[in-house]
């Protein structure tokens, strides 16, 4: 998986690129919680995401947590059909805002 950062002040974009599976979610979890660090709110722009395991899944939710406590909203982006039904399957797609 690639990410690429997208700077807009207290908003960060994360343009997603690739598989978010069970060999990349472990180092996206942690790029997520840094950037969670440091924007108040963040984009998830899904748009070259081809796949997301149940570990990327985590992932998302974890930034999705960390956001909230602090005050800040997550928001996905350019959802394609099969991660969007993988969201709705496993109810992820009832807390996010997806776009």
């Amino acid at each position: 998986m690639d990410v690429k950062l997208v700077n807009r002040g207290e908003d960060g974009e994360l343009l997603l690129s690739g598989d978010l599976d069970t060999k990349t979610a472990k180092d996206a979890e942690a790029l997520f919680l840094q950037m969670a660090d440091r924007f108040t709110n963040i984009t998830l722009n899904m748009k070259d995401l081809q796949y997301v395991s149940s570990a990327g899944l985590r992932s998302i939710r974890n930034l999705y947590m960390k956001l909230v406590k602090k005050g800040g909203k997550l928001m996905v982006t350019n959802v394609n059909e099969n991660v969007l039904e993988v969201f709705e399957m496993t109810g992820l797609a009832g807390l996010l805002n997806i776009r």
